[in-house]
């Protein structure tokens, strides 16, 4: 579980992003010409708990409300023995602080299995997650969107990093 503090901070930046409306005005709505991305992510976990790293693909889907805020579901699948997370899907909010520049936040589930050291059966497990991140989305003519970005993810009082592209098409 999250520590008091780590947990306050958490829902803190959770409320604030939440708390701004998020209905667009009609001069920004005009700036939004497309208003769906689809992106795959590809990149790497890194648990600080365990040391452990890996390698992440994932897909994302964000809806525009306006020319700075977004609402997406993102799922990420890990493909490495060395990290125990199999998969996770957040449900972010984004707010672009400025063009290109990016911050979000969003509740999620992550699934992990344990592998038991005599052997046997691995246990499968599902935690509540948060994830914070920063990204800055480049734009490749009118519909296309390359975007490094880094991800925190707040599990079970534990970070995972995630760290790499993501390639969107805008549709």
């Amino acid at each position: 579980m999250l520590s008091g503090r780590t947990s306050s901070i958490a829902l803190f930046l959770l409320l604030c992003l939440c708390a701004a409306p998020l209905a667009a005005q009609e001069s920004e709505e005009a700036e939004v010409e497309y208003k769906n991305e689809v992106e795959m992510f590809v990149g790497g976990v890194t648990e600080t708990e365990e040391s452990a790293s890996g390698f992440g693909i994932g897909l994302e889907y964000n809806r525009r409300l306006s020319s700075r805020w977004r609402i997406g579901v993102e799922a990420i699948e890990i493909s490495t023995t060395d990290v125990s997370r199999s998969w996770l899907v957040v449900i972010p909010v984004y707010f672009l602080v400025t063009e290109g520049l990016g911050i979000k936040a969003g509740p999620g589930l992550e699934g992990s299995k344990d592998k038991p050291e005599d052997g046997g059966e691995s246990e499968s497990t599902t935690e509540f997650a948060l994830r914070l991140g920063a990204g800055y989305e480049f734009e490749l003519g009118s519909r296309f969107t390359i975007s490094p970005e880094v991800n925190a993810d707040l599990i079970g009082g534990n970070v995972t990093w995630v760290y790499g592209v993501s390639f969107g098409f805008l549709f």
